[in-house]
């Protein structure tokens, strides 16, 4: 019994100038030291042989450990009966740690490596490899690494851009300099809806042969066509679209509408009819035939076709001769090309031309005028004119 007191007093006088204590071992470092073995060190619940509330040491482990998969490892500050739960170690269920606050991770590297920035390893759903990496990329840039990509989508925390394949975004939203699909928004059975890029080509497309591409507007979650493109290439306007033939038409700030077009020498083609007869006297000189007068306005420079048939016929003088007579053309007050007809005083005949000029751009005015050359006959033996038509064709240049 002496010999056993003696140690007790030994062991805790033991280097009590140095203030260490040791508990198994006669050479404690610290104030409180443990024996080099493996194994429990502090038991603060259990006996020592069940499972345990408590402390130990493993190979390379540092161990903290409650007794069963019900007890959890709580940190936080305060005290046993007054305790203020910071983070929580789950050891049973599918939830493994609860924080509450917010989580700031560093590199941890010494010398900073910046290969091994923070971040988080996620691991494939049976545990058997690592499945990717969510985490900071470079000093301007954060993200997901994985898969053939890499860095297939990040954020460039710098300039507030996502990069989806382009780790160099210069835009909110940038794709990679790559052809093929882009943005899939409906992915169907036979295709999908969404954005593509080909050589030199911009794709929109729908997921079917049946299914059109529609632009238009949204209207409290109503969209609203304004165009479409059917799947056989028709276009629709406002859901019409059309009959063959039809064109579609410019209504300034209207929408546009299906016309029953027509080209632009059609528009340019005038058709003149003459009014009243004209009786020509060889002294009258040039005069105006009735109603074969054309007035027009062009922007620039054309050619004016005008084709033309005038009807002329005898009077009452069966005997007189025979009469020449002239259709002049005239371009804004200028008789500008002369085409002379010989015509028996006895007969009726038609007289038909045709006059090519060259016209600037601005204001014209065409006119058909005639006169006479023939036997002295009296005045009411001289022959009529009567205008039949006359055809202008303006031809822009």
């Amino acid at each position: 019994m002496k010999t056993i007191l003696t140690s007790i007093i030994f062991f805790i006088s033991y280097n009590t100038i140095a203030q260490n204590v040791g508990i198994g071992t006669t050479t404690p470092t610290g104030p409180l030291s443990f024996p080099s073995i493996l194994g429990n060190k502090v038991v603060l619940w259990g006996d020592g042989n069940a499972a345990h509330y408590g402390f130990g040491v493993q190979s390379a482990q540092l161990q903290m450990y409650s007794d069963a998969p019900a007890a959890n490892i709580v940190f936080g500050y305060g005290r046993s009966g007054s305790f203020t739960e910071r983070m929580r170690i789950i050891n049973g269920g599918t939830e493994g740690l609860i924080l509450n606050g917010r989580v700031s991770l560093r590199n941890g590297t010494n010398p900073v490596d910046q290969n091994y920035a923070p971040g988080i390893w996620l691991y494939k759903a049976d545990n058997t490899a690592a499945l990717g990496f969510m985490g900071v990329q470079n000093n301007q840039n954060m993200g997901f690494y994985g898969g053939p990509a890499g860095w297939g989508f990040t954020y460039d925390a710098i300039n507030s851009r996502v990069g989806i394949g382009n780790n160099n975004p210069n835009a909110p939203l940038s794709f990679p300099p790559s052809l093929g699909k882009k943005i899939t928004l409906y992915p169907g059975a036979t295709g999908d809806v969404g954005f593509g890029v080909s050589g030199n080509r911009l794709q929109i497309y729908s997921d079917n042969p049946n299914a059109d591409v529609a632009i238009g507007y949204d209207a409290a979650g109503v969209f609203n066509e304004r165009f479409a493109v059917k799947p056989t290439g028709a276009l629709a306007v406002n859901g019409n679209v059309g009959s063959p033939g039809q064109v579609l038409q410019s209504n300034g700030a209207s929408a546009a509408t299906w016309t029953s077009g027509t080209n632009d020498l059609f528009n340019r083609t005038a058709q003149v009819r003459g009014t009243n007869a004209l009786l020509v006297n060889a002294s009258d000189g040039r005069v105006d035939i009735p109603g074969m007068t054309y007035a027009f306005n062009i922007p620039g420079n054309a050619r004016v076709l005008v084709n033309f048939n005038v009807l002329s016929y005898p009077n009452s003088c069966a005997f007189c001769g025979v009469s020449q007579i002239d259709v002049l053309v005239n371009l804004d007050g200028n008789d500008v090309n002369l085409l002379r007809y010989i015509v028996p005083n006895a007969q009726v005949q038609t007289m038909t031309g045709s006059v090519y000029l060259a016209v600037g751009a601005g204001n014209h005015t065409l006119k058909l005028r005639s006169s006479v050359y023939g036997p002295a006959v009296t005045v009411g033996e001289v022959p009529s004119i009567f205008s039949n038509d006359m055809i202008i064709q303006v031809i822009q240049q």
